[in-house]
């Protein structure tokens, strides 16, 4: 069961824009909603007269937004609790719910296809609505709607659970967060690093490779039971509704742009390798062994950056001495980020926001879903972020990211349900990141009391610029190829035994990168260790945030007056910025 979220501005954001703080409503106060549904039914009235099948149209979409409300709320709660608590009882409601969502779903879908076909001169937010809910991928067969919800909490519940145990002395096992991901990060210990990465992916894609499998053929059936080639075809509509079937060769050709950019990037960075590891470990002309680039999936190269980076001026080791020296607290990051988002004009935190969002990892045993996620609970005024927060730069970046989805939940929280959405996943993905680029920046880090100056020379701005290509220019063609790679999945391009050596195929095609050891083995499914596989989210998403948010960056940066090099600009505190992008 999927809904698709497509490029749309509701007319409502027409009517809000000027109301800042006074703009959200709770499920009980929707005056702005109710009174727009008026003037639609009375300019209706007016053009069409007393229509009938027009009324009944308005009736649905009264009666549908209002159960898909009910219905979203009880999902997004059963959800939120799995993320903070994974336990069978918890998978289980999660199941419940969405085979009874799948199933209200499949019943409103035929119901809107109806009304959509009558719907021409209708006003677009009337025929708009029905359209999106006309094209709800849904499942005629609740026994496979059952097993597909099944699968998928089943591969939630292995990534999250997974451990890897050391072999010797008191064989202490670890988890992804913080343990290992620490070790990839700050290890420069060759072995050490190769024990984390491959112990990881033998942890968790071996057990999941039937299940994913499966999961496959059943979203393949589901997509062509509505009208779909493939799964590949609805993930390709999700992108671009106006033209799905040239998505694809628009994300080869944004690739090929950014590639000599990055294969300069990637040879500098194979040579300062080299010299740390030594050049049998490091060879000229051959991929880098992925576990030597800082993280787990090498999506991100930053931490490498006191390796690489010929002058460094260690901003970002400055930053951390300094939380550190005042003291701060995962819940102070929130804080901080919340009177960033403030500061330019958007919406505080709610009551609830901090009354039930989980930003630290329990101690009372409970496995939990450590990949911070921002969560709209769907009642207009109770949003949460579900995060194991460390004190670093790292995680005090991820902060403001998550709290840019909460942003946009609340900036859209008065709409109709099928146009709470966002514009795009990728340009939702981008409002934290397009925020992030500011909030790394020397001034603001200095403005904020975590460094004690800004240094400006151009010793620094090399240092500072190539650690940002570090993190953003290296993950550009890993957020390509991991769907690429799952569109030829879905196609049938490639079978399940080819699953791991075709991964390791294309990221050698496009990244450059290759595992330390042999993963030719049919029974391993190194995808599986990458959480947005097992939980089936699509990752276009994140190749197109990287693009818009420099675009949105440079926006926000001349409306709020700022001259000089782009990468200096913090829109910190400008209203005119935050009216920018509202």
């Amino acid at each position: 069961m999927r809904l698709l979220w497509r490029f749309m501005l509701p007319l409502s954001l027409l009517l809000v824009g000027a109301a800042s703080h006074t703009r959200r409503k709770s499920q009980n106060d929707n005056k702005a909603r109710i009174l727009q549904e008026l003037l639609q039914e009375l300019k209706l009235n007016e053009e069409r007269g007393n229509d009938d099948q027009l009324k009944e149209a308005l009736d649905f979409l009264r009666d549908y937004n209002q159960e898909a409300d009910l219905m979203s709320h009880r999902m997004a709660l059963y959800e939120f609790d799995f993320s903070t608590n994974v336990t069978d009882v918890n998978s289980k409601k999660v199941e419940d719910q969405q085979v009874l969502f799948n199933s209200f779903l499949q019943t409103q879908k035929f119901k809107a296809e109806k009304f959509y076909k009558e719907s021409h001169g209708w006003p677009d937010d009337i025929s708009r609505q029905l359209k999106f809910i006309s094209m709800a991928v849904v499942s005629t067969d609740p026994h496979l709607a059952r097993e597909m919800a099944e699968i998928s909490s089943n591969l939630s519940s292995i990534y999250a659970s997974a451990k890897v145990c050391e072999t010797s002395g008191d064989k202490k096992c670890h988890d992804l967060e913080p343990d290992l991901l620490d070790t990839m990060a700050n290890s420069r210990d060759y072995d050490e690093l190769l024990w984390a990465w491959k112990g990881w992916h033998d942890a968790t894609g071996p057990k999941m490779k039937s299940m994913y499998a499966r999961l496959v053929e059943l979203m393949n059936n589901e997509a062509k039971e509505n009208g779909y080639a493939d799964e590949a075809a609805v993930w390709m509509e999700e992108n671009d509704e106006t033209n799905p079937s040239g998505f694809e060769a628009l994300s080869d050709k944004f690739l090929a742009d950014i590639m000599p950019l990055y294969t300069e990037l990637h040879a500098y960075v194979r040579g300062r390798l080299a010299k740390t590891y030594g050049s049998d470990r490091v060879q000229d002309n051959k991929p880098i062994s992925v576990h030597l680039l800082g993280n787990m999936w090498a999506q991100d190269w930053s931490s490498i950056n006191p390796v690489v980076n010929p002058y460094p001026n260690k901003l970002f080791q400055e930053a951390e001495k300094g939380m550190k020296k005042e003291k701060l607290k995962p819940i102070d990051f929130f804080k901080i980020a919340e009177e960033f988002y403030t500061s330019i004009g958007l919406l505080p935190m709610t009551d609830a926001f901090w009354k039930y969002s989980m930003i630290t990892k329990p101690t009372d045993g409970r496995t939990v879903q450590c990949h911070a996620a921002a969560h709209d609970m769907g009642t207009g005024d109770d949003f949460r972020i579900h995060m194991c927060t460390e004190i670093n730069m790292f995680d005090f970046y991820v902060v403001h990211h998550e709290m840019g989805h909460i942003e946009y939940f609340m900036e859209y929280a008065d709409q109709p349900y099928g146009f709470r959405g966002g514009a795009h996943a990728g340009f939702h993905e981008a409002i934290g990141d397009t925020i992030g680029l500011s909030v790394v920046t020397p001034k603001h880090l200095a403005t904020i009391g975590l460094v004690d100056s800004e240094e400006d020379s151009d010793e620094n701005s090399i240092s500072f610029l190539l650690n940002l290509a570090l993190q953003k220019v290296a993950f550009i063609p890993f957020g390509y190829t991991i769907d690429k790679w799952r569109w030829r999945v879905f196609r049938g391009d490639i079978k399940p035994n080819d699953y791991t050596s075709s991964w390791w195929n294309m990221h050698r095609e496009y990244r450059g990168v290759a595992p330390p050891v042999p993963r030719d083995d049919p029974s391993l499914f190194d995808p599986g260790a990458k959480y947005h596989v097992p939980a089936n989210v699509p990752y276009s998403r994140y190749f197109i945030s990287h693009l818009l948010q420099f675009q949105f960056h440079e926006a926000l940066c001349a409306a709020a007056g700022y001259k000089g090099p782009l990468h200096k600009c913090d829109i910190y505190r400008s209203t005119d910025a935050g009216a920018k992008f509202m």
